[in-house]
């Protein structure tokens, strides 16, 4: 098992970081390594006393805080379905009561699910840290992260409609990019699962001959299926992450991950606060793809 070692927070942001005119983020410029916490599907209901399959998500959520705090991570990345069903404004409220506990440790970054609502989000998170890129009617930023870069995209399609959509334009968007760009060692973050169902990402494969060429992208970090999977796609590594609010069997964990990046690779390790809690600290070590 891997020492349980911290490491110390150095966060670095230029004028104007959570602007809409930003340039450019940095986190933890000058390490080697860079530390997150990263969740999915936190699913917060306006109701804090709502429960779902026999879970709380706010109960789980304020479980997950004290460990995210005390990894002291350089940021917190959410990969979608942030709000409850519907990403209606009042869950919002509560999305933006736990964005701001988790803000207090490392900045948040967001990308949106098929449960959250675009313009509801913006509403309640007119500023937001990260690069912002230019795609219209899509949340896109860029964060780059001691030695790689951390993209996240929006896969929202419709509210409360299951499947996803990146689209032509952030797809396009996301090819000049990557092509523009210096050679970071790049982790895309999402929300919808790859495959052909009619619950997943729609142009996954479209994405995929993006991706798949261009091996800066080291991994795919997702959630959705409330289900901690590592695999592969080809050499392309597969982050699918747990859910921090429920599970949909009693196979599956609910919490989230510490992960600690460098150059060569990812170290997993995950921290489950409900659900089946046998993989609790178990570590996943990923080296990257060349």
């Amino acid at each position: 098992m891997l020492n349980r070692r911290t490491f110390l927070r150095n966060s670095i942001f230029t004028a104007g970081a959570v602007s809409l005119g930003v340039t450019e983020v940095s986190l933890a410029a000058d390490k080697g390594s860079c530390r997150w916490a990263l969740l999915s599907d936190t699913h917060l209901p306006a109701d804090r006393n709502e429960e779902w399959r026999g879970f709380s998500m706010v109960r789980n959520m304020e479980a997950c805080l004290p460990g995210v705090a005390a990894s002291k991570p350089d940021g917190i990345g959410i990969t979608g379905d942030v709000a409850r069903l519907k990403g209606l404004p009042g869950d919002y409220v509560t999305v933006k009561e736990y964005v701001d506990k988790l803000s207090q440790t490392a900045p948040v970054f967001m990308a949106l699910g098929n449960h959250d609502h675009f313009r509801n989000f913006n509403a309640a998170f007119p500023e937001t840290p990260g690069e912002k890129m230019p795609v219209k009617g899509k949340h896109v930023s860029v964060v780059n992260t001691g030695p790689v870069r951390l993209i996240f995209l929006d896969s929202l399609m419709m509210t409360n409609y299951t499947g996803g959509l990146l689209g032509t334009a952030q797809r396009r968007w996301l090819e000049k990019y990557l092509d523009e760009q210096e050679k970071r060692p790049t982790i895309l973050c999402f929300h919808h699962t790859l495959g052909d169902g009619d619950g997943n990402l729609h142009d996954d494969l479209r994405f995929l001959d993006l991706v798949m060429p261009r091996h800066q992208i080291k991994a795919l970090a997702f959630g959705h299926s409330h289900v901690y999977r590592c695999s592969k796609q080809n050499d392309l590594d597969l982050i699918n992450l747990p859910s921090s609010a429920y599970a949909f069997g009693k196979s599956q964990p609910v919490g989230w991950v510490d992960a600690t990046f460098t150059a060569a690779g990812v170290t997993l390790r995950l921290n489950a606060v409900a659900g089946n809690r046998a993989d609790d600290d178990k570590v996943t070590e990923i080296k990257w793809r060349t």
